[in-house]
């Protein structure tokens, strides 16, 4: 009490020798003295003293929600980034299995569709396939061969969540895991059923997605934010439990002071949360607001001045980290060029702005060409500097209204506000790509680049940034699959082009779904009985409005689409089908010849099914041929081999189809189990007018005969053909000459005579 007393006198002495003049100084001293006007001060002191700790406080929680606002912001705009990121790489996870099962579990397209799949996606360490559960196959291998024969079923640290995901038959996600081959990833899984929601489902494997934690923090601005003092985590919820896993964070542990947002993924939420440590400046502000308030409690005029300064200083420190916040928000961190954000934020107002005073504007969108190949074989740091450069180079062919963007990864948009003509787009168009073919020197490394440009003019090919862009992107792609290193322009064509393809694609599923296919016979016969010993069997599509449509017309596309494997099957199916029948109603057996896809002959259950058909429908082996071609050979030789040697040892005639016409001998016929010899029609054609294809026939005929394999001849049109043929011994044949292809009835029937004098 002796110490705060002679506090509150002290206290007195200065406000007395403030308030009062000079020559009343003892007097007055006397009388604020006195317990009423002692009172009275203390009353003061304490309402000032209340008064100012409530601003102290006030302002203090001001300043922790206006920092609570920029963190909402700043852990919005990185979730929204990694949850785009890591939603289409885990989602690729279930894309390669629908592949697999699409395929029927063959994997000789992986590399090339991983390759297409990580090129397309981004943000993709590796994808990899695991039959079985085991890995086998890794899309790049380069780097990650130590993961080959992991078993991810039965390894225990992998095998609770991977047999929870195959039960389920759901997508799972691990991770952090240390990987075998070196560094920290998530990965994604999903489980591959082939024939899935049939009775011959049955369990594939796993098909899963790599992605490397540092990689996925390095394309975000999570780094640049702890720079500045910010912090950061990013979890996710143990499966069957509430605990938390940390994926990566910040050096330094979160505040108090912190944002949440939840990253809704495939694979279930995860969570980033970014603070900032304001426990040293709320500090100093909290002891400067109780200073103040001992100030203003002493001096009330001075410590109103000073409160009222602190909201003015406050609203400063708010508008200068506003503006700090906007541009991290608007501009990428690595380029400083205009993000993605910033797009989508404002130019929806420009194009309005535009089409009001109808000016004629483009944006131009492209990536550069092979990017990742440098970033993968030279690195990041490397591709990140080529980055920099180009965006450089970007900014000096702008002109005073244009806008350059960086879309993300090696993606760029340049929006030209004001243009002329169609003209002069061109002409910015060409030295965009004049200025990034420029060779980019780094230290002693000389790298060559090249681009492709995707135009699209406004309003002509829209006006709203959704479909400027969709019409930008296609544009693009027509340029690359030109040979990139050009541009294009969006043309309606392109559209229409894209929406027949869908189309015919639907109406081929339909087709199957639907019926519309029907099996037709060519007939094959012996050159020396002239009697019709077999036939070929030759799809067709009754188009319910096209009318008999050829394969010529829709094999093609079943082949880009992949409908190739499931109209072979049917053809298989019906083939074997039509022999039963044939059985039943008691007509002479034949041998049919039915064609095989490469996609087939890379299926390793094919034999299965081949076997389960004949058992079905009680056909026996010898009456059944494949026809395959060289080319479908020779994409997996020793492959072919096998399943060729499986059906040959079934009974079933294996015949080379097309034969000279691809790229292999007959030395190379003597390793395959071939039964019969086809030679291609284009062989036959002019066999009686040119003395080079007699010769390449008869020599063709004759060394089969010498590995014990027969020979048919296809496209025989003349007698003038047959005879000759039968003179070079050949052993049958197939044409116009005997019959074109006919329906079952008109086969049954007996329609296909020979007539030989």
């Amino acid at each position: 009490m002796t110490n705060t007393g002679g506090f509150l006198s002290h206290l007195c002495d200065i406000l007395y020798s403030l308030i009062l003049p000079k020559r009343d100084n003892r007097l007055n001293k006397t009388v604020l003295k006195q317990p009423i006007a002692l009172f009275i001060a203390l009353f003061s002191f304490f309402i000032a003293g209340l008064f100012g700790a409530y601003w102290t406080q006030s302002n203090t929680q001001s300043l922790i929600d206006n920092q609570q606002s920029i963190l909402s912001d700043l852990s919005r705009t990185q979730a929204s980034e990694l949850e785009r990121r890591l939603s289409t790489a885990f989602t690729s996870a279930q894309i390669l299995a629908y592949e697999v099962e699409f395929n029927d579990g063959t994997t000789e397209w992986f590399d090339d569709f991983a390759d297409k799949l990580i090129q397309s996606i981004g943000g993709i360490e590796n994808l990899q396939l695991a039959p079985e559960g085991i890995i086998s196959q890794i899309y790049p291998l380069e780097g990650n061969e130590a993961a080959i024969g992991l078993d991810v079923v039965s390894t225990p640290r992998f095998a609770t969540e991977a047999m929870a995901a195959i039960k389920s038959r759901s997508m799972f996600m691990i991770g952090p895991v240390p990987l075998v081959q070196g560094g920290v990833a998530v990965i994604s899984r999903s489980p591959v059923f082939l024939n899935r929601g049939t009775q011959r489902e049955l369990f594939w494997g796993l098909t899963s997605a790599v992605v490397f934690l540092d990689d996925l923090l390095k394309t975000t601005q999570l780094i640049e934010l702890e720079k500045q003092g910010y912090q950061y985590q990013l979890t996710r919820m143990k499966a069957g439990s509430n605990l938390p896993i940390e994926l990566f964070a910040s050096e330094a542990p979160l505040t108090e002071i912190k944002a949440s947002t939840d990253l809704v993924l495939p694979v279930g939420n995860w969570t980033l949360s970014i603070s900032l440590n304001l426990t040293e400046q709320l500090e100093d502000r909290t002891y400067s607001g109780y200073v103040l308030t001992l100030i203003v409690a002493s001096l009330l005029s001075s410590a109103l001045y000073f409160l009222l300064m602190q909201p003015i200083k406050l609203a400063a420190l708010v508008k200068e980290k506003t503006k700090e916040l906007q541009k991290m928000a608007y501009n990428d961190p690595l380029t400083g060029l205009a993000n993605r954000r910033f797009l989508q934020d404002n130019l929806p107002a420009i194009l309005i702005e535009n089409k009001d005073q109808q000016r004629l504007s483009a944006f131009i969108y492209f990536d550069l060409d092979n990017f990742k190949r440098i970033n993968d074989t030279i690195g990041h740091d490397v591709g990140d500097q080529i980055l920099t450069i180009v965006a450089d180079r970007l900014n000096k062919l702008r002109g005073p209204s244009d806008l350059v963007m960086r879309l993300g990864g090696d993606e760029f948009g340049i929006f030209l506000n004001h243009v002329r003509d169609k003209a002069q787009v061109c002409e910015q168009a060409s030295a965009i790509l004049s200025s990034i073919r420029h060779p980019v020197k780094i230290e002693s490394w000389e790298y060559s680049l090249s681009t492709s440009l995707g135009i699209a003019m406004i309003p002509e090919n829209g006006f709203d940034l959704v479909t400027v862009m969709q019409n930008a992107d296609m544009a693009l792609y027509q340029a690359k699959s030109q040979g990139k290193n050009q541009y294009a322009f969006y043309t309606e064509f392109m559209k229409t082009h894209n929406d027949n393809l869908i189309k015919a694609e639907e109406e081929l599923s339909k087709a199957l779904e639907n019926g519309e296919f029907e099996v037709y016979f060519q007939p094959q016969f012996d050159l020396s009985s002239n009697q019709v010993f077999g036939a070929e069997a030759l799809v067709r599509w009754n188009h319910p409005e096209r009318g008999l449509v050829f394969p010529n017309d829709f094999i093609p596309l079943a082949e880009n689409t992949g409908k190739i494997v499931d109209l072979g099957y049917w053809v298989l199916e019906n083939s074997i089908a039509y022999l039963a029948q044939r059985k039943r109603e008691n007509r002479p057996a034949i041998q049919l010849h039915i064609n095989l896809a490469s996609e087939q002959l890379s299926d390793p259950h094919f034999v299965t099914l081949v076997q389960a058909l004949l058992e079905q429908y009680q056909v026996p082996a010898y009456q059944l041929g494949f026809e395959v071609t060289e080319t479908s050979i020779l994409k997996d030789i020793n492959l072919a081999r096998g399943l060729l040697q499986a059906f040959k040892d079934m009974g079933i005639c294996i015949a080379i189809d097309d034969f000279g016409t691809g790229y292999s001998s007959l030395a190379q016929l003597k390793n395959l189990p071939v039964s019969l010899l086809k030679i291609d029609r284009s062989f036959i054609m002019d066999l009686e007018h040119d003395q080079d294809d007699r010769k390449i026939v008869e020599a063709i005929i004759a060394m089969a005969h010498k590995l014990n394999i027969q020979v048919l001849a296809e496209g025989i049109e003349t007698r003038e053909q047959w005879k000759m043929l039968q003179a070079f011994q050949c052993d049958s044949g197939q044409g116009y000459y005997v019959s074109k292809a006919i329906t079952a009835e008109e086969f049954n029937q007996g329609k296909p005579i020979v007539h030989l004098s």
